[in-house]
């Protein structure tokens, strides 16, 4: 079914993960994986979205008990879909797809798999491209899917449908067919059932053509995607340049949508929203606007900072040497000096202190310094507002003794007194 230069490209991962619905398509995958690739490089994913009931839990259920008579491991995800679109304002369509991408990013994330693996073949492409040019999608949209994406890898998407079909005729390859594949409601299922057949009356050739303009679009675009790198990413953080910004609006549009795939699935970013991060430039220094999945964007003083960060609330109390888990960081407490260590204070005077978030009316006495607001100490320190109320803070009562992230106060300072030194270090999960 797949050529050895795509076989080659596959064996070249140490893992896999194959996302199976049993549908037809999915299924021939998972068989063509079983013949051919060693089974501890690849597992299963399958997503049970609680949309169809019974006949939902029986694909499930068919996916699972296929992987155990064939001897792959299989991970099921069950999913309530509808409360998740009803909570976010998404049709059923988007809101499974954005959140399988989710899962699937997640498990990519996780260092679970190196990609998961998806059945799209050649018509799901003529598919997608005709949907991406009703809902007036931009030359990206013209592009299509690609067969790696460094998340998804599509092997089958050069592949045509009927030689799939074919391919699972011919080796009786088991599979369930989903009801809803024959439901005019679902948008996609429309354009299959209706509309491309109605233009292939009217056009001959219509994949064929599609697919050639797919390539002449994956041209264009890949000029221009190497023309919209400039940006700096900083842990979940990513700063695009005010030039940038104000240049060429075909370069500014493409470098922010690099720029929020860095920290983010970029599911669904509209137009509007990227225009508006290019409009962000133009606004004070510390403008910000709401964007869709937690990312948010701020103006800085020479650009726009697109930002993930989400409020955790610190809790806890140092009682000696030792990591501290805080969210997704870990105060380190160590009585050995590492390369790490980039502070080092009393840890006889820091024992017994607080671990929290900023408060109104803490005050910090910097390292052989004057007495402060905390509040003013940021500022003076440059550390920007969106950072600040994830700050970890330790403080006895409104006395500031240490900005692990930062500096050490004055109070906490190394001394002839000193029989205990603590060196510090902030861990990120």
């Amino acid at each position: 079914m797949l050529d050895n230069s795509i076989l080659s490209k596959i064996k070249k991962f140490d893992k896999l993960a194959l996302a199976i619905s049993g549908g037809k398509d999915s299924m021939s995958l998972l068989f063509y994986f079983c013949q051919n690739i060693d089974k501890s490089k690849f597992f299963v994913i399958t997503v049970h979205h609680n949309l169809r009931g019974d006949e939902g839990r029986r694909d499930r259920d068919f996916v699972i008990d296929y992987c155990k008579k064939h001897g792959v491991e299989c991970m099921a995800f069950e999913e309530d879909i509808p409360s998740f679109c009803s909570q976010n304002g998404f049709s059923v369509e988007q809101g499974a797809r954005i959140r399988r991408r989710q899962i699937f990013s997640d498990i990519v994330a996780e260092h679970k798999a190196q990609r998961v693996v998806t059945a799209h073949h050649s018509s799901d492409q003529v598919e997608s491209i005709l949907m991406h040019i009703f809902r007036g999608s931009g030359i990206r949209g013209l592009c299509g899917m690609s067969f790696d994406d460094g998340l998804l890898l599509r092997p089958l998407l050069y592949t045509d449908k009927k030689e799939i079909d074919d391919y699972v005729e011919a080796n009786k390859i088991p599979y369930v067919e989903d009801s809803t594949n024959f439901c005019v409601d679902y948008t996609r299922n429309k354009l299959r059932r209706e509309i491309i057949p109605l233009i292939k009356e009217a056009y001959g050739g219509l994949d064929k053509n599609i697919l050639r303009l797919s390539q002449r679009a994956k041209e264009i675009f890949d000029f221009i995607d190497n023309q919209s790198q400039r940006y700096k990413i900083d842990k979940k953080e990513v700063f695009i340049p005010s030039g940038v910004l104000q240049g060429e609006k075909v370069i500014a549009q493409h470098t922010v949508i690099n720029a929020v795939d860095k920290i983010s699935t970029r599911v669904d970013l509209t137009v509007k929203h990227i225009d508006a991060i290019i409009a962000l430039n133009k606004k004070l220094t510390g403008a910000s606007i709401d964007l869709p999945f937690g990312l948010k964007a701020y103006k800085d003083d020479s650009g726009v900072v697109l930002s993930k960060i989400s409020e955790s609330k610190l809790e806890g109390k140092i009682e000696g040497y030792g990591r501290y888990v805080l969210g997704d960081k870990v105060l380190v407490l160590s009585k050995d000096k590492t390369n790490l260590s980039k502070l080092k204070c009393d840890m006889d005077k820091l024992d017994g202190a607080v671990i929290r978030n900023r408060k109104d009316g803490d005050i910090f006495k910097r390292y052989k310094g004057a007495t402060k607001s905390l509040g003013d100490y940021f500022t003076d320190s440059k550390i920007a507002k969106r950072l600040r109320d994830n700050v970890i803070v330790i403080a006895k009562d409104n006395i500031v003794l240490l900005l692990p992230e930062y500096e050490i106060s004055d109070y906490v300072k190394v001394d002839e007194n000193t029989k205990n030194i603590a060196y510090i270090n902030v861990e990120s999960i």
